[in-house]
Protein backbone atom coordinates (compact mmCIF):
# COMPACT_ATOMS: atom_id res chain seq x y z
CA UNK A 1 0.00 0.00 0.00
CA UNK A 2 1.68 3.47 -1.04
CA UNK A 3 1.24 6.52 1.62
CA UNK A 4 -0.29 9.67 -0.08
CA UNK A 5 2.92 11.45 0.10
CA UNK A 6 4.16 8.76 -2.39
CA UNK A 7 1.87 9.17 -5.29
CA UNK A 8 3.71 12.06 -6.88
CA UNK A 9 7.10 9.67 -5.92
CA UNK A 10 9.70 10.19 -8.71
CA UNK A 11 10.91 6.53 -6.55
CA UNK A 12 7.40 5.44 -7.17
CA UNK A 13 7.78 6.12 -10.78
CA UNK A 14 10.69 4.13 -11.26
CA UNK A 15 9.32 1.44 -9.68
CA UNK A 16 6.28 1.03 -11.48
CA UNK A 17 9.20 1.42 -14.76
CA UNK A 18 11.27 -1.21 -13.20
CA UNK A 19 7.88 -3.27 -13.52
CA UNK A 20 7.23 -2.99 -17.00
CA UNK A 21 10.21 -3.54 -17.88
CA UNK A 22 10.42 -6.97 -16.07
CA UNK A 23 6.91 -8.04 -17.88
CA UNK A 24 8.39 -7.18 -20.81
CA UNK A 25 10.62 -9.76 -20.44
CA UNK A 26 8.23 -12.17 -19.95
CA UNK A 27 5.72 -11.48 -23.01
CA UNK A 28 6.80 -13.34 -26.04
CA UNK A 29 4.86 -11.19 -28.33
CA UNK A 30 6.64 -8.37 -30.03
CA UNK A 31 3.59 -6.06 -29.66
CA UNK A 32 2.85 -6.08 -25.86
CA UNK A 33 6.46 -6.43 -24.99
CA UNK A 34 7.12 -3.40 -27.18
CA UNK A 35 4.43 -1.36 -25.30
CA UNK A 36 5.47 -2.15 -22.11
CA UNK A 37 9.43 -0.58 -22.94
CA UNK A 38 7.00 2.05 -24.02
CA UNK A 39 5.01 2.41 -20.59
CA UNK A 40 8.26 1.94 -18.71
CA UNK A 41 9.88 4.81 -20.94
CA UNK A 42 7.07 7.31 -19.79
CA UNK A 43 7.22 6.29 -16.26
CA UNK A 44 10.81 7.22 -16.70
CA UNK A 45 10.28 10.61 -18.00
CA UNK A 46 7.53 11.36 -15.68
CA UNK A 47 9.98 10.42 -12.45
CA UNK A 48 12.29 13.15 -14.30
CA UNK A 49 9.53 15.76 -14.84
CA UNK A 50 8.08 15.13 -11.42
CA UNK A 51 12.08 15.26 -9.76
CA UNK A 52 12.59 18.80 -11.60
CA UNK A 53 9.36 19.89 -10.41
CA UNK A 54 10.33 19.09 -6.43
CA UNK A 55 13.85 20.56 -6.70
CA UNK A 56 11.87 23.88 -8.04
CA UNK A 57 9.35 23.91 -5.85
CA UNK A 58 12.43 23.40 -2.97
CA UNK A 59 14.33 26.40 -4.54
CA UNK A 60 10.93 29.02 -4.25
CA UNK A 61 10.42 27.73 -0.85
CA UNK A 62 14.22 28.76 0.47
CA UNK A 63 14.42 31.59 -1.11
CA UNK A 64 14.27 34.81 0.85
CA UNK A 65 11.30 37.47 0.91
CA UNK A 66 12.13 40.80 -0.53
CA UNK A 67 11.74 42.04 3.34
CA UNK A 68 14.44 39.50 4.36
CA UNK A 69 16.75 41.16 2.61
CA UNK A 70 17.18 44.53 3.78
CA UNK A 71 20.04 45.64 5.18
Amino acid sequence: MSKIGDIDSPARYRRLARDCLEMARTVASEGPRATLVEMAQIWMRLAGTEEGRQVAQQQQQIQPKADDKKE
